[in-house]
């Protein structure tokens, strides 16, 4: 009811019971006259607030809870509250306060005592007694009000500031669980506010502040913590077990049985692994979760050259026994799948587990790591010259008697030919060449993976959604969100590669044509761009041959080629646009295969290409196809010529053995549907969302008429009381005080309401199950680590400044004593 006014300004209310016998009484009353409120009566304590609270809204103060007591009459403790006691939120003092004039200043001098006061935070309790006084009459079992103390000795609000009195500030239900729903989507907690501010015509008009939707998804998630943030995770990978049967997870816990590390991958991890499993990029990065545990990742390629996680793990440490742990873990859940090529950083630890558990399964070394762990422990030695015969050796040597000769080169040019054995890291380094460097990992299928890029860039992907504050609660739900946003990048990609058709410069080449609509628009671009540099190239058959069908060529070029970008840094445009081919711009006496002015040039990237002809089998030198899934340009060369023969027509397209299923269009064509992602019934975030979208809807559509609107409004209301009778007769309330208990009021456990009862449920809930193992802060400065090499040049710095300040000061003393 609104608040009514007398002709003296007094705030008068209309009070209307709930109750059958109390509803019809419409009464008014003045708190300054006795007659008018002493006849009032309360069935239950909510009543009293309501009343008291809408009389405060109304004058302007905020209130508070001063008693609530079970004693009766006779100080006997009973099972009812007898008294009440209902305060202005100003009333007593702040502990130690000076306007208290209990408390007697520290030092006589005004300066002193205001220097004192002003140091304290601003105060709000200035000693007021404006309360109203209730008990319980045993015999109508009702509350009625037997004192009301009106006058306040502090100022009353303006209307306009009643939003931000704290006992009227409150986040109800619905409000709540939409912060909690946008908290869940990774939502911030002022974005989540700006938005539900924005539905009522501005956060002036929400009925909190934002510091309350604060507190109460802090609230939500103490609460959750409860039973203890280990029981809460397993709690969550149960119902993900449960609502997901493929989902996969196992936990690490140490002889005290707390938990140390965890694993998980679900189906479609598990499917994108069966089918992209072939190279992974294993790699951990910090400042995830406010445990300060590293989290692993599993990466891979798909068939459109984009990230795929395999599967993730919260380690507690990164020894060998826990990557042992991990890696096996992860096979286990693989159905013991090994993939051909795992690509890590040169952690000893590592360089340890990898070998042990994936027996057989080739182990790449990053080049991103190694050199950054060159600038840390070379020093100032690895500069430009080092890093371009580094990038020989890891990309540009065929064979170990190349690779010797460059590392001699190297040390020749870089360290003053002093002996591998004077640093520790190159000693390190040379004995791990086989995990690096071009002349053993062309052998290898790899994907062109080179380095850990893939985790990188997965790493920067994730810090959008993962903060170093976070809790592991919190962690889960957004690790969730972040991978259904790579899922849906995928599926977009499948849409486009399946709406769209790559644009080919070669119509007339059946090599090209064969492969145009199988190939994803990415590989098709790489493999584009390697019949565009075809062009560039010559042949010559080696004689003589074994048989007829068995043909050897040598393929070189005579002109400097550019190397193709990495797959997965292929420019489409390049390959798909209009322009003119290799083919259209080639010089006449360039195009002429062994013309006369072809002996005086030098031959460049000379391979040797075999093809056995009734078989189909194809294998250049150069092995590309071996590590990176692709024919290469030699390949395309000698498949154009041979194509062009009636004899040689079944070399018109490209064999089938040799368009890899992984860079299809169609490998992933209607598998998922095998994995049930579905949880089984609505949860009730998802009643809350199908409710809201249906309402949204009512209420943009009805609001444009007056009568239309008041016709919708009655519906909901009706609705609404039917839908509590339900839930009422079902046991389910949700009632929300929404006043302040007071810190002062002194109650004994049987004055107390429900203070002491939520303090033993706490307590009771409080998990004596496994928790998690405590893992100090790796990290203590928010600040990147410098390296070895950063920090030497900055000392380097220093000196320099250093001794051109002391030289401007002895040039100053000179100049002094000249004159």
């Amino acid at each position: 009811m609104d608040l009514t006014s007398t002709s003296s300004g007094i705030a008068q209310m209309p009070v209307i019971d709930s109750s059958d016998t109390l509803a019809d009484s419409l009464q008014c009353y003045s708190p300054t006259k006795k007659e008018t409120w002493e006849s009032l009566a309360f069935k239950s304590v909510e009543e009293v607030e309501k009343f008291y609270g809408d009389y405060a809204l109304k004058s302007g103060f905020s209130i508070r809870i001063l008693l609530k007591s079970r004693n009766n009459s006779q100080n006997q403790p009973t099972d009812k509250i007898h008294y009440l006691r209902y305060g202005c939120n100003k009333q007593g003092y702040k502990k130690g306060s000076l306007l208290d004039p209990k408390n007697k200043p520290k030092s006589e001098s005004p300066v002193v005592v205001e220097f004192e006061k002003v140091k304290e935070k601003p105060e709000e309790r200035v000693g007021c007694t404006a309360a109203i006084f209730l008990k319980l009459d045993e015999t109508l079992n009702v509350f009625k009000i037997y004192k009301w103390d009106v006058p306040h000795c502090h100022p009353l609000h303006k209307p306009e500031h009643g939003c931000y009195l704290r006992s009227f500030r409150q986040v109800n239900e619905v409000q709540g669980q939409l912060a909690v729903i946008n908290s869940k989507a990774g939502m911030s907690m002022r974005t989540s506010y700006e938005v539900m501010g924005q539905g009522v015509g501005g956060t002036d008009n929400l009925p909190f502040r934002f510091s309350d939707l604060k507190n109460y998804l802090m609230t939500n998630r103490q609460k959750e913590m409860l039973v203890g943030e280990a029981t809460v995770i397993q709690d969550f990978f149960r119902n993900e077990a449960l609502s997901k049967p493929s989902f996969y997870y196992d936990i690490q816990v140490d002889a005290a049985e707390d938990i140390a590390s965890i694993f998980w991958a679900d189906g479609i991890m598990q499917l994108d692994y069966a089918l992209f499993g072939d190279v992974i990029s294993f790699d951990t990065t910090y400042r995830t979760n406010n445990q300060y545990r590293p989290l692993a990742a599993f990466m891979g390629f798909d068939n459109h050259r984009t990230s795929v996680l395999f599967g993730a793990a919260l380690l507690y440490d990164e020894t060998a026994a826990t990557f042992d742990w991990l890696f096996t873990t992860f096979l286990k859940c693989m159905s013991n799948k090994k993939p051909q090529s795992i690509y890590t950083d040169q952690a000893t630890a590592l360089l340890k587990s990898v070998p042990n558990i994936f027996e057989g399964v080739f182990h790449g070394l990053c080049s991103w790591h190694m050199a950054e762990n060159a600038k840390k422990n070379l020093g100032s030695r690895a500069n430009s010259a080092f890093f371009d015969e580094l990038n020989i050796l890891i990309s540009n040597v065929e064979t170990e008697s190349d690779f010797d000769y460059n590392w001699d080169q190297m040390m020749k040019t870089c360290f003053d030919g002093r002996p591998t054995a004077d640093f520790k890291w190159l000693v390190q380094t040379y004995r791990n060449r086989m995990h690096w460097s071009s002349a053993w990992v062309k052998s290898h299928f790899t994907a062109g993976l080179k380095t850990t890029q893939l985790s990188e860039s997965f790493n920067a992907f994730l810090r959008r959604f993962l903060q170093p504050d976070h809790s592991l609660v919190i962690f889960f739900n957004h690790f969730n969100i972040m991978v259904q946003r790579m899922r849906d990048n995928h599926t977009e990609l499948d849409f486009k590669a399946a709406n769209t058709r790559a644009k080919n410069n070669y119509p007339n080449s059946q090599l090209m044509r064969s492969v145009v609509n199988k190939y994803t628009p990415t590989c098709f671009a790489f493999i584009h761009r390697q019949y565009d540099f075809s062009f560039k190239y010559f042949y010559e058959e080696v004689t003589p041959q074994v048989s007829a069908f068995d043909k050897v060529f040598k393929v070189f070029t005579i002109v400097h080629v550019d190397e193709p970008e990495e797959v997965d840094g292929v420019n489409y445009d390049d390959a798909c646009n209009d322009g003119p081919s290799n083919r259209d711009v080639l010089d006449e006496e360039v195009a002429e295969n062994l013309s006369p002015n072809f002996e005086k040039h030098d031959r460049l990237d000379e391979r040797l290409v075999t093809i056995d002809i009734r078989a189909k089998r194809i294998s250049c030198t150069c092995r590309m196809f071996e590590n990176r899934g692709f024919l290469c340009r030699h390949v395309f060369k000698i498949l154009e010529f041979l194509g062009g023969s009636v004899q040689y027509h079944g070399l018109k397209t490209i064999p089938a053995e040799y368009v890899l299923k992984r860079w299809c269009r169609d490998v992933r064509q209607s598998v998922k549907s095998t994995i049930n992602v579905a949880t089984e019934g609505a949860t009730q975030a998802q009643r809350y969302q199908q409710i809201c979208a249906v309402t949204v809807k009512l209420c943009t559509r009805v609001c444009a008429d007056p009568e239309a609107s008041q016709i919708f409004l009655n519906g909901v209301l009706e609705a609404g009381r039917k839908a509590e009778e339900l839930l009422t007769s079902k046991g389910i309330h949700t009632v929300q005080s929404s006043v302040t208990p007071s810190k002062s009021s002194s109650v004994t456990p049987s004055k107390s309401c429900n203070t002491a009862a939520v303090s033993e449920a706490s307590d009771a809930q409080k998990s004596t199950g496994p928790k998690f193992k405590k893992r100090p802060n790796p990290i203590r400065s928010k600040k990147r680590l410098k390296s070895d090499y950063e920090l030497a040049r900055e000392h380097q710095k220093f000196l320099i400044h250093r001794k051109r300040k002391q030289r401007g000061a002895e040039d100053l003393k000179g100049k002094e004593a000249a004159d």
